[in-house]
């Protein structure tokens, strides 16, 4: 999964993946929650921990989480596209 959400699959190794994730159940809503998480971290300003004394983002995290309250359940209930 890590190579598929830093776009260096090969265009054959990714039609594989892609296929697999449509069909598996577990996988599919996995990588839909990943993506999810990562627009939602990419969202938040880069100086988040900066302007925490702490340092850490948490703050910014529960502030997105507030503002966007239907992205706080991960996707896993969706069920998988199938092929047809």
């Amino acid at each position: 999964m890590p190579d598929s959400l830093d776009g260096t699959l090969t265009p054959r190794r990714r039609a594989r993946f892609a296929q697999h994730v449509d069909e598996c159940p577990e996988c599919g809503p996995m990588l839909r929650g990943l993506i999810g998480l990562r627009v939602a971290l990419r969202s938040i300003p880069t100086d988040a921990a900066d302007s925490n004394p702490d340092g850490s983002i948490v703050p910014a995290v529960l502030e997105y989480l507030c503002a966007h309250p239907s992205e706080r359940r991960p996707m896993a209930g969706r069920a998988p596209r199938r092929r047809g």
